[in-house]
């Protein structure tokens, strides 16, 4: 039986290997191409959106002086995630860009106080960007509402916030600060516009320097602020509404191909008509198929991170390409097309023995430097979005266990800072690791090996042997005076079907956020979730339903997020109660996220584990009876009342309704409805009532009725009062 190993060459830095000096110009373009893609810098010269630029008209009235971010970062583009995490203060720095969702400061852009409020404008990543899901303050997260209002504790206020928050996403169309303006006429005009970067306005409050309250919020300054967001729309070319060329169609996407393509496109001098979108398209479904995990599955090929425009693109590019698994391929048409690798790819050319003057096979590296142990490091969700450390512990494949015990460990390291799953940078790195053990070799033909040119995967029938041997080709070396052809190959390693179950290591567990210095415990996730439509004023509103720790704590804070497209929007406050919390909203059918916490002044717990909705519903089950909180019915001739105040514990309780009825000696008549009145739960309602007769004696009955959404009438209490004139 014939042998199949499969060869590797390292991204596309191969194209460095081989001078083309006797090579025909077809094959130079085929070949060398692909290093001026990756290396190409005209985005830094021509991109005169740099933050550098920006900031000459930004940063007045006393620019900041500090660390650059450039002289932070990576040498490479690819910016380090610690870095980009926090706020810095610098006169001139690169355009920072996000790929997918990343957390992010950014630069202090401007900042000055009137004496008292403070304001600070942070210029976070270039624009446009999707959307913001969480914010910052000082490392903790915090709830900000629609109207900009900080709603965390210690930030929460009666009426208000002692922080505003207010979000631009870099659209290009962007104007003043208002604010800004206002408070400073002589240092920010309507000229200084900021646009095209995704921004925030920060104001800070001063509750006075004397209270307590001071001493809480700014003992450390003025806190430091961050976003995780879903950064740049890219082009879809599987969304027939969106044109290549308008950046207004694009729209947020993690996809790895979609990505790759908008870094390279970054630069103006890669116009859209020099790719092949029906293969890049072909890629990018590719891409998003689901594929099983220790966990349950995922998309294959996923993309998170943040690069600096003035990087060197070349290693961005890599850096990115070896992130999603993918490599950058030429048409025969010279358009430029992304392809992601496949474990046991199609070979593209086979060579049999007749074609194949010599043969020179090299053996993989030394076994004393051969590397013997892989270590992988990712773009973690799970560590707040640092590069971390997978324990690859007990997986066969990234140990060999004799090499080790012979020779001492020798580490393989594969970063990944574009990989945002610890799935998908194993099942990456499982193929480098193999390839960088890999044997390697050169097969000298005769001029039957210029097809060679352009072409990534072959086959190689060993001679004698007849064995055939998947390689990777790296670029062939002509030798015009001889009439040969060299073809360096690496032997492409066999790789079983990756199986979860051993294959794949664990991801690190999830590293809680930085939290309040506190003992309280972490609540339970909410235990409900429903919409309510107000039977009598029609008004929509949300609650969900949970039970708090037996704990001394004094403030509660609950907050929910609702989806659009699969995708979460940022948290929102609520008001709270001692078993639930509500906010007017319309949120029928909609997917959401709940969650609480609970304070004890300005200590905070951990919120709990999120309750996931898929779609919001009613819940038109029958409530019991109104309780009786006080009052009664009561009778003097010739009148009857009812002044009594009442409530209901059911969450999905939506009014209580007064009804009445009479008997003048024929037995009752009919119900009438005197009150109704929309209701939360435990909130006390006072219904009054009374009936005067000066005829004969009467008898007056009075019921209160819970009702639903839907109308549904729960069970009843009565009152009855019989009067006697006489």
């Amino acid at each position: 039986m014939k042998s199949v190993r499969l060869l590797f060459a390292s991204g596309a830095s191969f194209v460095a290997m081989a001078t083309h000096a006797h090579a025909d110009p077809v094959s130079l373009i085929a070949t060398a191409i692909h290093g001026f893609l990756l290396s190409s810098t005209a985005v830094a010269a021509t991109a005169a959106g740099t933050i550098a630029t920006i900031a000459a008209n930004v940063i007045v009235g006393g620019a900041f002086v500090g660390l650059s971010l450039i002289g932070r970062q990576r040498q490479p583009g690819t910016v380090k995630p610690s870095d980009a995490k926090g706020t810095f203060e610098s006169g001139e720095s690169s355009v920072i860009e996000g790929l997918g969702r990343v957390r992010v400061g950014g630069l202090k852009a401007f900042g000055n106080t009137d004496g008292s409020t403070r304001w600070r404008l942070v210029c976070r990543l270039q624009g446009p960007i999707d959307a913001v899901e969480a914010y910052f303050v000082g490392g903790r997260e915090v709830t900000v509402d629609p109207d900009g209002d900080v709603s965390s504790p210690p930030w929460s206020r009666s009426g208000g916030s002692w922080m505003k928050w207010e979000d631009k996403k870099g659209t290009g169309a962007e104007t003043a600060w208002p604010a800004l303006i206002g408070a400073f006429p002589e240092l920010w005009t309507s000229a200084h516009r900021v646009r095209g970067i995704a921004q925030s306005l920060v104001t800070f409050f001063n509750p006075g320097l004397a209270s307590d309250k001071y001493l809480s919020l700014y003992q450390g300054g003025v806190p430091d602020t961050e976003w995780v967001a879903r950064a740049s729309l890219v082009y879809d070319p599987r969304d027939e509404s969106a044109d290549p060329d308008n950046p207004a169609t694009w729209g947020w996407n993690e996809n790895g191909i979609l990505n790759a393509v908008h870094v390279l496109r970054r630069d103006p001098a890669f116009t859209s008509d020099r790719f092949d979108w029906p293969l890049i398209t072909t890629q990018a479904v590719k891409a998003d198929i689901s594929v099983a995990t220790k966990t349950g599955t995922e998309k294959r090929a996923r993309c998170w991170g943040m690069w600096a425009w003035e990087g060197a693109r070349k290693d961005t590019m890599e850096d990115i390409l070896r992130s999603i698994g993918a490599e950058i391929r030429m048409t025969a048409d010279g358009k430029i097309w992304f392809e992601l690798i496949d474990d046991d790819p199609l070979a593209e050319i086979s060579f049999e023995p007749r074609d194949i003057i010599d043969l020179e096979w090299m053996s993989g590296p030394e076994a004393v430097e051969r590397p013997n142990v892989c270590r992988i490091k990712y773009y973690s969700p799970e560590r707040n979005y640092e590069l971390a450390d997978i324990d690859m512990t007990g997986i066969a494949w990234a140990r060999i266990d004799d090499e080790v015990m012979r020779y001492g460990p020798k580490y393989h390291d594969v970063e990944l800072p574009f990989c945002p799953s610890a799935s998908q940078a194993q099942r990456i790195a499982r193929r480098l690791f193999l390839q960088a053990r890999a044997d390697t070799g050169v097969a000298v033909g005769n001029m039957v090996g210029l097809a060679a040119w352009g072409r990534y995967y072959g086959e190689i029938e060993l001679p004698d042997l007849g064995d055939v041997e998947k390689v990777r080709l790296s670029p062939p070396r002509v030798d015009d005076s001889r009439g040969t052809v060299e073809i360096p190959f690496s032997v492409w390693p066999s790789l079983p079907a990756w199986n979860p179950e051993i294959d794949e290591a664990d991801a690190p567990e999830p590293l809680p956020e930085m939290q309040y210095e506190s003992d309280l415990p972490t609540p339970n996730p909410p235990t409900s979730a429903l919409h309510i439509t107000y039977p009598v004023s029609g008004n929509k509103e949300f609650r969900i339903g949970y039970s708090l720790p037996a704990a001394d704590f004094s403030t509660i804070e609950a907050t929910y997020r609702a989806y659009s497209g699969g995708l979460p929007g940022s948290w929102s406050g609520m008001s709270e109660q001692s078993t639930f919390a509500y906010v007017s909203a319309d949120l029928l059918g909609q997917e959401i996220d709940a969650r609480v916490r609970i304070f004890e002044g300005d200590d905070g717990s951990y919120y709990s584990d999120p309750l996931h909705t898929l779609s919001v519903g009613v819940n038109n089950a029958a409530c019991g009876q109104p309780n009786l909180i006080s009052g009664g019915a009561s009778g003097s001739s010739p009148t009857a009342s009812l002044d009594v105040t009442v409530n209901a514990d059911e969450l999905r309780c939506a009014s209580i309704r007064l009804d009445r009825r009479l008997d003048t000696g024929s037995g009752f008549g009919s119900w009438i409805t005197r009150d109704e009145q929309d209701v939360r739960p435990l909130q006390n309602r006072t219904f009054t009532d009374s009936h005067i007769s000066l005829g004969g004696d009467f008898t007056v009955e009075w019921r209160l009725i819970t009702k639903t959404t839907g109308g549904v009438e729960g069970a009843p209490r009565t009152f009855t009062v019989h009067v006697n004139p006489t």
